[in-house]
């Protein structure tokens, strides 16, 4: 079998060969459309990489399962393409070859799990941001192992890989009031996951450790993308409602509609009302003003969904595991920045 180069990736696709390397390395420069229809059609195809020493022996084979029950929150944005690349980089690291699938439903579930049995897969990574708990008696008895990517259910059988959801929106609170923001709004999601209740669980807790006054005529529901959640906010501001100094958004993309529909009615931002987002997916950096967001490590949660799965299959009857990944805010022009005598600067 002839081994598969760049270049055929790159005539198969009809781009350069040198966005062919960019996307399968992670690289910037690349829309997030042709990298993921670089990355499916490199696994389809056996893509193996190059390197200059002898190529180590192939481990086996990792699914990368996407489970889209709704479809809602997973689609083809950036934050997402960001962890598939950042699990093929892990898989890659450890000389196995990925191959995606992507479950639409919960009735495809265990079709999806048994297809990847019966293709001698190692193990899974399954992408389960929309995971709920009804979905567990799915895959608990899958008969290979699964780990879980991007959520962090109570009382999983199965190890799972998250982020630290409630620690990333209190480090925003947290900002905000060291800022002298005392009357900080919500903007929820009105497509409810395991992540986003957790956000707000920490919204909550925040601004009680705070002493902050939680004021729910200031928590709105926005769709979850950047049109719609637009369209919501324009709503509100029709309704004549309340709206605090700042607010914090479950994701990026509701910010940044929230963003626009403020903007259009004149509001300055952040001069008359703060915003920061969750994800920092790179749209925010380029956002008039740059958007505020919580970083999630993505390079971090695709290496550890590849280590506690390579874990699992050395261990398979050990106690499941819960890992979760550290946030980071990223301040930027979206809210107020003080000096250190605290003070705004001119």
């Amino acid at each position: 079998m002839a081994t598969v180069t760049i270049k055929d990736i790159a005539e198969q696709l009809g781009v350069s060969p040198a966005t062919v390397s960019l996307a399968l390395n992670g690289r910037p420069g690349v829309n997030e459309e042709t990298r993921l229809a670089v990355l499916n059609l490199a696994n389809r195809l056996g893509y193996r990489g190059t390197t200059s020493k002898k190529a180590a022996a192939p481990q086996g084979v990792i699914n990368f399962l996407i489970y889209r029950k709704s479809g809602s929150i997973i689609t083809s944005t950036q934050f997402f393409t960001r962890l598939v690349v950042a699990v093929e980089k892990a898989a890659r690291a450890h000389h196995y070859t990925l191959t995606i699938t992507y479950c639409d439903g919960q009735d495809q579930l265990a079709s999806c799990i048994a297809e990847a049995a019966a293709a001698q897969s190692s193990g899974i990574v399954m992408l389960g941001t929309e995971m709920e708990h009804d979905d567990l008696p799915l895959v608990k008895d899958a008969p290979l192992p699964i780990v879980v990517l991007d959520n962090e259910l109570t009382a999983s059988p199965l190890d799972m890989v998250s982020i630290h959801n409630l620690d990333g929106v209190w480090q925003a609170v947290h900002y905000l009031h060291d800022q002298g923001l005392k009357d900080i709004g919500y903007l929820r999601s009105s497509v409810p996951i395991t992540n986003f209740e957790m956000r707000y669980l920490g919204y909550t807790y925040a601004m009680n450790q705070f002493h902050q006054k939680l004021d729910a005529t200031k928590v709105y529901e926005l769709s979850p993308s950047i049109e719609a959640a637009q369209q919501d906010m324009n709503a509100v501001l029709e309704r004549g409602c309340a709206l605090p100094e700042a607010f914090i958004a479950d994701n990026d993309l509701i910010a940044l509609g929230a963003m626009r529909a403020l903007q259009q009615r004149g509001l300055r931002i952040p001069e008359d009302i703060s915003i920061i987002g969750f994800d920092n997916i790179p749209l925010a950096e380029y956002a008039q003003p740059p958007l505020s967001s919580i970083e999630v490590p993505c390079e971090n949660l695709g290496k550890s969904a590849v280590e506690t799965l390579r874990w699992r299959i050395r261990n398979p009857k050990a106690t499941p595991r819960n890992v979760a990944t550290g946030t980071e805010l990223i301040v930027r022009e979206s809210v107020p920045r003080k000096t250190s005598s605290g003070t705004a600067p001119e």
